[in-house]
């Protein structure tokens, strides 16, 4: 990969009126350009000039090797791939100087059921080989963010459900989706990094750069309440007996209230709609002092059920605010249109 930094060229007069200038050597060899190839000449809003290779040109897959030091554990591993991964290389290579243990393949077959895209192709006594297969074209990042809202909505949903009759089975299928909500923001911040390399990938796509970014802070509001529904799934399974209560019944009145929110804040978000968007911040401000106002009262009882029925109020409150949040990416993004 080419080492991202500004260089200067001296322009040159060829010819009556030719201005020609040289092009990078560094660049020219990773693109594997020859002489007579064809190159792509844009001009920049901000009258800069972008150069690339043409789009039929088959671009080389960028590799990564990941060298496993005697100390490195399983969890090192795969934070590492995951690290890559997100940075957007295609083959990743984990290899070390001895036999790799069972336990280090193993993560690494885990990771790539983890993440959307890569599988492994080849594996010997001291390596394993990943391809990422994904297809930013076929999976962009507005259908991941969608996808994403409409996981998230269920988990919420179920794990109230879960919480306040008790049912464990529920609850765990719960914990189980947000792997997937995982394996979605990844995938959206996945191609940000492409998006920032490869330009001519935000055109394929249909996203510019500046949109690029704000949906993949949009997709982490999102893997953010996927993240407190699962917290509210964990109690469930936590509780002895079921979370019903009269507070219960306040707290879920106010929890189908922030799906609501939520929902609409994603609908202004795509359509652009500051209108909307406001009318969520104010409703969201309100909605938050009220579930605030059950919290002395849930204070005022004591055991286990108490301070797991604080702690989902808590998720709830959490989900209100992310969801304003999202509302005002929403002001934002209809702002700079």
């Amino acid at each position: 990969m080419v080492a991202k930094r500004m260089e200067s060229r001296k322009v040159q007069k060829t010819g009556l009126s030719t201005l020609t200038v040289s092009l990078p050597k560094e660049w020219v060899s990773t693109i594997n350009l020859k002489p007579g190839d064809q190159v792509d000449l844009e001009i920049m809003p901000d009258g800069s000039l972008r150069v690339g290779p043409k789009e039929h040109k088959k671009r080389e897959p960028l590799r990564k090797l990941i060298q496993l030091e005697s100390d490195d554990s399983t969890d090192h591993l795969v934070r590492k791939l995951i690290g890559v991964y997100l940075a957007g290389f295609t083959i990743i290579e984990v290899r070390s100087k001895e036999r790799m243990d069972l336990e280090i393949k193993r993560a690494a077959r885990d990771f790539a059921r983890m993440v959307i895209g890569p599988e492994v192709i080849e594996e010997t006594a001291n390596s394993i080989v990943l391809h990422d297969l994904s297809d930013p074209v076929e999976l962009p990042q507005r259908k991941c963010v969608r996808r994403m809202h409409l996981i998230v909505d269920t988990m919420h949903r179920d794990a109230m459900i879960a919480y306040t009759q008790g049912d464990r089975e529920l609850a765990n299928d719960v914990i189980e989706r947000d792997q997937d909500v995982d394996r979605l923001y990844w995938m959206t911040y996945k191609q940000y990094n492409l998006i920032q390399k490869d330009r001519s990938l935000a055109e394929r796509v249909g996203v510019d750069i500046h949109e690029s970014m704000s949906l993949m802070m949009l997709a982490r509001l999102i893997e953010r309440i996927g993240d407190h529904a699962e917290k509210i799934a964990k109690h469930a399974l936590n509780l002895s007996k079921k979370g019903a209560s009269t507070e219960m019944g306040a707290i879920e009145k106010i929890s189908q209230e922030a799906l609501v929110m939520l929902t609409k804040a994603m609908e202004s978000y795509f359509l652009r709609d500051i209108g909307s968007a406001n009318d969520i911040i104010d409703r969201g401000d309100n909605l938050a002092h009220k579930a605030e106002d059950l919290i002395p009262e849930l204070q005022s009882y004591n055991g286990k059920g108490a301070v797991s029925n604080s702690s989902v109020l808590d998720s709830v409150i959490r989900t209100i605010m992310y969801a304003t949040d999202i509302a005002e990416l929403a002001i934002n993004e209809s702002m700079r249109s």
